[in-house]
């Protein structure tokens, strides 16, 4: 059987920031079945990361720890995804899995090695398979437990704090006794870095004309531990403000466009007299601990002691606005792209306007609606609300609401149960996350 597959394309290699126009969606066909004897396995992609180390792939010519896109070829990276079909016995159809795949709807994977499987677990989202639990994740920890060493009561400072990797390296630095700072690109972020992910102090670096003058502000006593995502003049700061035998891990440079208007570092002489440490990282390296970050993280994540954030884009369409939108702080938290709902198999966008056609319809079809559907959707709604500290702005849930209405209304015509109690209070229900998400940006409805 052979289906529609839409892609996202690499057109030709860059030297500055990516753009949208980088990148074209392309459709072609592929065929819902493994080639028998290859040992691949097909996949459905319901999930794909965003992440800043896939603008050096777009370059031809620069070093790089991960070999560069091919142009005219589908763009790959970490996702999660569900098995269709397979010629491997270790992978059956059903199965969900994380690691490499393509910006794709569907992926034949010809290298097994580069993807595990994942247990499902009610309290975790999928997506979070490629950030909390994924290579941001294990980043965080490697970088922060294994690079920078920390001691209970030292002083850290995250750049880029509410990004993917960030929110993680200073919760897990909460957790073991450290005073943390963040510093991020709006006064939204430096909210949430307060209000959500317990960080004890922030600062929004646009506002801030002296970089030295803010960490000076924020750490009198001066930095243990910087955790660097951004590099440029952020690093040079940094370093000005370090403790003696303080450590500075290099995670990532976004600030840094690309090899060709690099920005050089003025104070690295800092290094001599403070006896600092400076190392660069990647999380591969540490890949030997891998077991113990998960039951670590799973475990502070159930217990309520770690939250994420994510900033989920639907549809593959979406795919480049999102991820050249790392590039100039767009995202909230770690930026995904939903390509297919895991509850429904549908494209996302097509799921919930499916889900409320459905009800319109079915007066004509002569269904007879379980009202515990409607029971499931307070219950989501509600979960969201308490757990998932997503992003919804007002649109999004007036929207929601107003179909809710409709949706309870045909209901009611249907089957008598639906009464204007239930659509009160669906409606007052909406009104009160209007508050509770007030400083977020759109949610995807997954769960619902």
């Amino acid at each position: 059987m052979m289906v529609d597959n839409k892609q996202v394309i690499f057109k030709g290699y860059i030297e500055r920031a990516p753009k949208e126009t980088d990148m074209e969606i392309k459709i072609t066909k592929v065929g819902l079945h493994a080639p028998k004897g290859s040992s691949s396995f097909l996949v459905k992609n319901l999930y794909l990361s965003c992440d800043p180390y896939m603008r050096a792939r777009m370059r031809h010519s620069f070093d790089s720890y991960m070999p560069p896109f091919v142009p005219g070829q589908a763009i790959d990276g970490f996702g999660v995804s569900k098995v269709v079909d397979s010629d491997n016995p270790d992978f059956k159809p059903g199965d969900l899995v994380s690691g490499f795949t393509g910006w794709e709807e569907y992926s034949l994977i010809q290298k097994p090695q580069q993807l595990r499987k994942i247990q499902p677990d009610d309290d975790i989202p999928l997506s979070y398979h490629v950030g909390l639990l994924g290579m941001p994740g294990f980043t965080a920890y490697a970088g922060f437990y294994e690079v920078c060493s920390p001691k209970k009561g030292e002083y850290v400072f995250v750049s880029a704090a509410s990004g993917a990797v960030g929110q993680l390296v200073g919760q897990l630095a909460k957790l073991h006794g450290c005073y943390v700072v963040g510093s991020a690109g709006s006064g939204q972020k430096v909210d949430l870095l307060k209000s959500k992910l317990g960080f004890d102090e922030a600062f929004n670096y646009n506002e801030e004309p002296d970089l030295d003058a803010a960490l000076k502000r924020c750490f009198p006593q001066g930095i243990d531990i910087y955790f660097d995502n951004v590099g440029g003049e952020m690093l040079d700061a940094a370093l000005v403000n370090m403790r003696i035998h303080g450590r500075v891990a290099v995670c990532g440079m976004v600030s840094q466009h690309g090899p060709y208007d690099p920005q050089g570092i003025h104070y690295l002489f800092s290094l001599v007299p403070k006896r600092i440490t400076m190392k660069g990282f990647l999380q591969s390296d540490y890949l030997h601990l891998y077991p113990q970050f998960m039951e670590h993280v799973i475990s502070n994540y159930k217990q309520g002691k770690i939250v994420y954030i994510e900033d989920m884009n639907e549809g593959l369409e979406s795919a480049p606005a999102a991820f050249t939108g790392l590039f100039s702080g767009k995202n909230v938290g770690k930026q995904v792209v939903g390509v297919f709902s895991e509850l429904t198999g549908e494209a996302f966008g097509e799921d919930i306007k499916g889900f409320v056609e459905e009800g319109a319809d079915a007066e004509s079809k002569g269904f007879r609606v379980n009202l515990r559907l409607i029971g499931g959707i307070f219950e989501d709604f509600q979960s969201l609300k308490d757990e998932l500290i997503g992003k919804a702005s007002r649109e999004d849930i007036k929207g929601f609401v107003e179909e809710g209405k409709a949706f309870l209304g045909d209901f009611s015509e249907l089957t008598g149960e639906a009464s204007r109690e239930d659509i009160k209070g669906f409606v007052e229900e909406g009104k009160e996350f209007l508050g509770d998400f007030r400083y977020y940006g759109s949610v995807l409805f997954t769960d619902i």
